[in-house]
């Protein structure tokens, strides 16, 4: 017989409104607690922070800031601001800034000068972007700001190295917002419509009492779920945009529940009334974009991965913007995330520039379609030649995470690889390191630059980026035998034998350190 289950039911709480729920307050302590650690191996980001989502973003910034100043010539005299919204790791917010300056370059736009705000409830982030040494360049030119922001209460957003608070006085432009795999894991409301009839899901928490401590669960994943539903006879927010969603919902939906995104909701709301209400909103995030997928689904469902979240419904955002006489602009469905864009103050049709770079990069190239190609090569990368894994790379825009899982790949290939391959590789490198966005206990891009030019027989350029990767990878035996053996073929033997005996030090049974150490001493004591 199986031994009987002892642990006990711990009710945390019961028949709660979701969005008053202690899940909330959980998930804000774990990211809190964890700080740039929760990007680590934990909470899925790399979707939405890539360099291709971010050239969308760029391209469609770009194209809203020339259609602003054609319409509003006057606009040029004021910076355009950006915020980013639970910015997170950051590096969305160092692919984006990189690729919109590019854009301004490329197009010699010398007159039209912006902002951008890297935002995000927890100060242990943005200590970590102060210090990181990809956005110090961004810094130091005034380009780039940080803010605490809570988007669950209505507080002044203060600029912390412009000392000031960001207010109406500043935003002269539109406001561009940017909500990537942030509008799921903030407050909703929970509902179920069945037969006409409206009911709020209420939510109840347990967990077995091995996972509580000090009165409060240890691991989210391990927490259940139960529901109860109650009637809503009359108006649920006393809020006419928001009580609209409501009735269309119950009289268009027929069996199913579905969620509000009322903490996303309450924060666009705040930020309308910091810009004038001009505000242009960017999101990508898993979700619904249309009322038909609304119907016919069970209870919400949440997904844990070190912190939880949500699907958002995109639709009731763009049903909340067009009931304040905004736009929206939803992806049509497909597998996976969605991109939608919102606007609030103008219509999006009345910006020609706009409206084409959002068809071709929300609808036509969206960075759903780039990950779903992206996956494909992911999961299939060892049955790939080397020409194939050169033009992903390009399609990527040379991403250091794609190459560092490819380039033990790449380099096997290189000795019966095509001579103009290789040759299109080597030239791409320096974008490579470009983008190298540095993340704790991740491997270093820079290092694998060194290994690629190491096996084409580039030494010193191998040797170079070894050089850098050196502040990253830190003492490592493999770093510092390399770095010699270059110096062995660039004849630089003083320096080989300075790296080869440090590279013993780090790895005394290596017996070809040893040798080359002996090899290196004659080569010296000769002249050679």
């Amino acid at each position: 017989m199986k031994p009987e289950n002892t642990d006990r039911k711990v009710i945390i709480e019961q028949h709660k409104r979701f969005s008053q729920s202690a899940l909330w307050r959980l998930q804000r302590e774990y990211f809190d607690k964890e700080g740039i650690n929760a990007w680590v191996n934990q909470v899925p980001f790399y979707i939405t922070s890539n360099p291709y989502i971010a050239a969308c973003y760029a391209k469609i910034v770009f194209a809203f800031m020339r259609d602003w100043v054609k319409l509003h010539p006057e606009a040029k005299a004021h910076p355009f601001y950006m915020m980013e919204l639970g910015t997170g790791s950051g590096r969305f917010s160092f692919y984006f800034i990189k690729t919109l300056l590019e854009l301004l370059h490329e197009h010699q736009v010398t007159d039209i000068k912006f902002h951008y705000i890297m935002s995000d409830f927890t100060k242990h982030n943005i200590k970590y972007w102060e210090e990181h040494p990809a956005l110090k360049p961004y810094i130091e030119q005034g380009i780039v700001d940080f803010a605490l922001y809570d988007m669950e209460a209505e507080r002044p957003l203060h600029l912390i190295r412009k000392n000031v608070n960001l207010s109406s006085d500043l935003l002269v432009n539109p406001l561009t917002v940017f909500a990537n795999y942030i509008f799921d894991t903030i407050s909703h409301d929970a509902f179920t419509v069945l037969d006409n009839k409206l009911y709020e899901l209420l939510f109840s928490l347990h967990t077995d009492e091995t996972n509580m401590d000090r009165n409060r669960p240890v691991q989210m994943d391990k927490i259940g779920v139960d529901y109860n539903i109650h009637e809503i006879k009359s108006s649920y927010y006393h809020d006419p945009e928001l009580d609209a969603i409501l009735d269309l919902y119950k009289k268009e939906l027929h069996s199913t529940s579905f969620l509000i995104p009322i903490g996303s909701i309450h924060a666009i709301r705040y930020l309308k009334k910091l810009c004038n209400n001009q505000l242009l909103v960017i999101s990508t995030d898993k979700g619904y974009g249309a009322i038909e997928h609304l119907d016919n689904l069970g209870h919400p469902s949440i997904s844990f991965h070190g912190s939880f979240s949500m699907m958002v419904n995109f639709h009731a955002i763009s049903e909340y913007f067009k009931n304040s006489g905004g736009d929206a602009f939803l992806q049509t469905p497909r597998r996976g995330i969605r991109t939608s864009v919102f606007a609030s103050g103008f219509k999006l049709n009345s910006l020609p520039e706009t409206k084409v770079a959002i068809s071709d990069w929300v609808e036509k190239m969206s960075p759903s379609d780039y990950f779903t190609l992206h996956s494909r090569v992911r999961d299939h990368f060892t049955d790939y030649d080397l020409d194939t894994l050169a033009a992903h790379m390009e399609f990527a825009g040379w991403d250091p995470h794609i190459y560092l899982k490819i380039s033990s790949k790449i380099t096997s290939l290189i000795p019966e690889g095509d001579v103009e391959t290789v040759t299109f590789i080597a030239k791409n490198m320096p974008r490579l390191a470009a983008n190298y966005y540095h993340m704790p206990k991740t491997e270093c891009i820079l290092f694998e630059i060194g290994v690629f030019f190491h096996a084409i027989k580039k030494f010193d350029q191998a040797l170079h980026y070894y050089q850098q990767a050196q502040h990253y990878v830190g003492e490592q035996f493999g770093l510092f035998y390399n770095m010699a053996l270059c110096e062995h073929h660039l004849e630089k033997h003083t320096d080989a034998l300075t790296h080869f005996k440090h590279a013993l030090q780090l790895d005394p049974s290596s017996t070809e350190t040893e040798e080359w150490i002996t090899f290196t001493e004659k080569a010296l004591a000769e002249g050679k």
